[in-house]
């Protein structure tokens, strides 16, 4: 039932312009190494508010099909906590991604302006509520987020809570395979080094890949960023990426290592309950 109601939402969604000429650019609120992120209004649509991702298909390292896999993944989920993708199109060599607008940005932001040593535990469990909630969905759907932390939970101007970016999410139907291939296995190297400050969130066994990882590694993932969510920033953030992973690699590390000396000041000073 639930199935059928998920397609139903879909054929319901209102069908956005597929013309850059709709749009109305207003100002640029992200940038990454080929993708920037703008504010915009859909003119035809009464100036509705949307967030478009631009994406430099010269200077991205994925390929198209790749591009249009993850607008396609985005565009085919439906759930209250998952950001949508409203459509995406091609302007000359670059791929227009039209999704919602969320006004209040990521948690990443907030805590970094005005939260630097972490948000109050009863602010954490709602966000971490409606991140599960996005978590189970995507994987009784079959997907691997592969990219859960702060910076891609996105908040609206009603507090409502979605999980984004799905540009390394993958389906496990796919993944058996797909991971005894030495093409994906240094396709995922070079991912790694190229994904800065993602190896903090990274479960040991998708560093060891070789040996398969499957959805627990969201769940990993999951845990450090609510350690990212209760002190500011994820465990191992005051080393380098790549030590940090060269740790979680030889298993040398311990979580009550994971700060420097002074946020580990910070942490004690701070009070959790037992069910944190």
């Amino acid at each position: 039932m639930a199935h059928l109601q998920d397609q139903i939402s879909k054929f319901q969604r209102v069908q956005y312009p597929l013309d850059s000429n709709a749009y109305k650019i207003l100002d640029e609120i992200g940038v990454g190494v080929s993708a920037t992120v703008y504010k915009a209004i859909c003119v035809p649509m009464n100036s509705t508010l949307v967030a478009i991702k631009c994406i430099d298909l010269d200077r991205s390292r994925s390929d198209l099909d790749s591009l249009r896999r993850e607008a396609k993944t985005m565009s085919l989920l439906s759930h209250p906590n998952i950001l949508e993708s409203h459509c995406s199109f091609t302007v000359d060599r670059h791929l227009w991604m039209v999704m919602p607008f969320m006004s209040a940005g990521s948690l990443q932001s907030i805590i970094s302006s005005s939260f630097p040593d972490g948000l109050p535990e009863p602010c954490i469990a709602v966000v971490l509520k409606e991140t599960l909630n996005a978590l189970s969905y995507l994987h009784d759907q079959g997907h691997l987020h592969r990219d859960v932390k702060a910076g891609n939970i996105l908040i609206d101007s009603n507090g409502k809570v979605k999980l984004a970016d799905f540009g390394v999410s993958a389906s496990i139907y796919e993944l058996n395979t797909l991971e005894r291939s030495s093409s994906l296995s240094s396709s995922s190297r070079m991912r790694l080094t190229d994904l800065a400050g993602t190896p903090y969130w990274m479960a040991p066994e998708v560093i060891h890949s070789h040996t398969g990882y499957s959805l627990k590694a969201d769940i990993w993932s999951f845990g450090i960023t609510a350690l990212e969510l209760a002190h500011g920033r994820p465990p191992l953030s005051h080393l380098p990426p790549s030590k940090s992973l060269i740790m979680k690699i030889t298993k040398r590390f311990r979580f009550s290592d994971c700060h420097d000396e002074n946020h580990k000041k910070n942490r004690r000073n701070k009070k959790f309950s037992k069910a944190f």
